[in-house]
């Protein structure tokens, strides 16, 4: 007997989450080192065709300011842009459209502010302040996938085992199918009626255990908290089934109990 199963699906498309998970915090790694790398301007420079007079130390006397703001204004935001889309983007556009504009996607991961700091056309400067902003952004980001992994880790182990349980009652059923019925004794009948009813039980508490996975929550302090049943919502959306270990696991009983019906049959036939 064959029972077909979402579950090994279910476990290919965690593991294959998991993969791009790892890469997306990888990127998000790079491009904080970048940003960090990236030296950041003190404050406003003068318009065009202004000079402004250092009487400060280091400041060179005079410094001429280019094209409406001075060149090293502004190119600490272009080469933020530069290594976001170069580390980021890539792993944020791949489930949305490719022509996605730049600083859309710079808020989508990042936050309004982010993007409105970094965006030509605010002509920021790239000081301390907007620095920081980016930090604490991608802070947060690394925060929340530490969290989704946490549920895709706790998924796969969920998955793992259900896997095994229900690999187990099929390889029974499979071996069990083979002797007719009709072939076996009164006492024989008895201990087959017990054993479905094991597996039953078995299968049941495999429900509820799972039922209980998808109520828990996993968090990283205060602010950053994700249901197991919502990461199991959005990786199983075009799934033929919602929760796949809940419909494998109960067509599995109505089979057990179908197949202790007909024992039961049996045995009530030959009291």
């Amino acid at each position: 007997m064959s029972v077909e199963t979402h579950v090994d699906r279910a476990r290919d498309r965690v593991a294959a989450e998991r993969d791009a998970v790892a890469d997306e915090r990888r990127a998000y790694e790079r491009f904080g080192s970048a940003v960090a790398s990236i030296p950041t301007t003190s404050g406003p420079t003068a318009a065009r065709g202004e000079t402004t007079a250092g009487t400060g130390p280091g400041t060179g006397g005079v410094r001429a300011a280019v094209g409406g703001r001075a060149a090293s204004a502004t190119d600490g935001c272009r080469r933020v842009r530069e290594a976001f889309a170069e580390t980021v983007r890539p792993h944020s556009v791949a489930d949305r459209a490719a022509d996605e504009p730049l600083l859309a996607t710079v808020r989508e991961e990042l936050g309004d502010a982010v993007a409105v700091a970094l965006s030509p056309k605010t002509d920021h400067d790239f000081t301390p302040p907007v620095a920081s902003a980016i930090g604490s952004a991608v802070d947060d980001r690394l925060a929340e996938i530490a969290v989704f992994d946490r549920t895709l880790k706790r998924e796969a182990a969920s998955l793992r085992s259900a896997g095994e349980t229900i690999r187990e009652v099929t390889d029974w059923l499979a071996a069990a199918d083979e002797t007719p019925l009709l072939t076996l004794g009164f006492d024989e009948l008895r201990r087959r009626h017990e054993a479905l009813a094991d597996r039953i039980a078995t299968c049941e508490s495999l429900l509820a255990d799972r039922q209980a996975d998808l109520d828990r929550t996993a968090s990283r302090g205060a602010s950053v908290g994700l249901r197991q049943r919502s990461t199991v919502a959005y990786l199983y959306d075009d799934f033929p089934v919602s929760y796949p270990v809940l419909s494998t696991v109960a067509r599995l009983v109505e089979t057990l109990t179908e197949c202790q019906r007909a024992v039961r049959d049996h045995l009530t036939r030959r009291a």
